[in-house]
C-alpha cells in the first residue's frame, strides 16, 4: 500500500513540473542550425508532446488509483483520493502566489531598468552601453545586451523575452528601441515616458490587488469551512468522516463538495486577477 501511494505521489509531482517558456528555450538554446521542414513541423508541436505527457501521467494517476481500489477498502480509497485532491489545490495555491510575487519583483526591475537606461541615454551614452548599464538592473536584459553588442537584432530578442510573466513592459521597449532605429526618434525620451507608463500601470495593478484580497481570503476561508463542519459534527456525538468514507451517498457528497470548493477557488482567482494593462 505505501508503494503504490510512493508511486502515485510520483506521478503527481511529474505531472505538476511547470514546462519551460518558448521564451527561455530560445534564449538558453545554442545557434540555431539549417533544419528540414519535418524539423521545423515538429518543432511547433512541442505545446501538443507537452500536453500528450500530462495526459499520460494522469491516466497513470486513475489507473493506479483503480489498482488501489480493487486490492484495499474502498475507504482507504476515498481518503487517499480526498488526500491527494486536497494537497493538489493546496500546492497550486501556493504556486499561484509565488509565481505572482515573482513577476511583481520582475515588472519592478522592469520599471528601475527603464529609468536607468533613460538616464544613461540622456547621458550621451550610445544605446548598447545604455542597455548595459541597464542589464545590471534587470538580469533579464543581459541577453539583450550581449546581442546590442555583437550589432544582433535587440527588438526581437527583446520581445521574446517580454513573455517570461512579468516582462511584458519589455514589448514596449523593444517597439521604442525599433522606432529610434527606424526613425531617428529621441530614444532617452521614449524610454522615460515608457517608465512612467509602466509605473502608473503597476501602481493600478497594486490597488486593484489590494481590493481584491478581502474576496480572495473569504473565497480561502470558504473553502476550509467543511473542515469545521466535520469538527462540530464529532462535538455534535455524530460520525461525519464515517459517512463520507464509507457509504455511496456520503461518496457522492464529498466528491461534490471537493468539486465545488475547487471550483469556487479556480473562479475567485480568475476573477480576481488584474486585467494586463498596457502602456498608455
Amino acid at each position: 500500500m505505501r508503494a503504490l501511494t510512493a508511486l502515485l505521489a510520483s506521478v503527481t509531482v511529474l505531472t505538476l513540473l511547470p514546462t519551460p517558456s518558448r521564451a527561455l528555450h530560445r534564449l538558453s538554446a545554442p545557434p540555431p542550425r539549417p533544419r528540414s521542414q519535418s524539423q521545423l513541423s515538429g518543432g511547433g508541436s512541442a505545446f501538443a508532446r507537452s500536453s500528450t505527457r500530462r495526459l499520460g501521467a494522469l491516466t497513470a494517476i486513475v489507473a493506479i488509483g483503480i489498482v488501489i481500489a480493487i486490492s484495499t477498502d474502498p475507504s482507504v480509497v476515498v481518503i487517499a483520493l480526498t488526500i491527494g485532491v486536497v494537497a493538489l489545490v493546496v500546492i497550486s495555491q501556493r504556486a499561484r502566489t509565488t509565481k505572482a510575487r515573482i513577476a511583481a519583483a520582475r515588472r519592478a526591475t522592469v520599471i528601475e531598468a527603464c529609468d536607468v537606461l533613460s538616464a544613461e541615454l540622456t547621458a550621451g551614452r550610445p544605446p548598447a552601453a545604455a542597455l548595459e548599464g541597464a542589464a545590471t538592473v534587470c538580469p533579464d536584459l543581459q541577453v539583450a545586451s550581449a546581442a546590442a553588442k555583437l550589432g544582433g537584432d535587440v527588438p526581437t530578442l527583446l520581445e521574446l523575452i517580454a513573455e517570461t510573466p512579468g516582462a511584458e513592459g519589455l514589448r514596449a521597449l523593444a517597439a521604442a528601441w525599433r522606432v529610434a532605429d527606424e526613425s531617428g526618434a529621441a530614444f532617452a525620451v521614449i524610454t522615460e515616458r515608457l517608465a512612467d507608463s509602466l509605473r502608473a500601470d503597476e501602481s493600478i495593478r497594486r490597488q486593484i490587488t489590494t481590493g481584491m484580497a478581502g474576496t480572495r481570503a473569504t473565497a480561502r476561508l470558504l473553502a476550509v469551512l467543511p473542515l469545521f463542519g466535520t469538527a462540530l459534527g464529532y462535538a455534535l456525538g455524530a460520525n461525519p468522516l464515517a459517512f463520507l468514507t464509507q457509504t455511496p451517498p456520503g461518496w457522492l457528497c464529498l466528491a461534490l463538495g471537493l468539486a465545488l470548493s475547487t471550483l469556487g477557488l479556480h473562479w475567485t482567482n480568475t476573477q480576481t486577477k488584474p486585467p494586463s494593462l498596457g502602456m498608455r
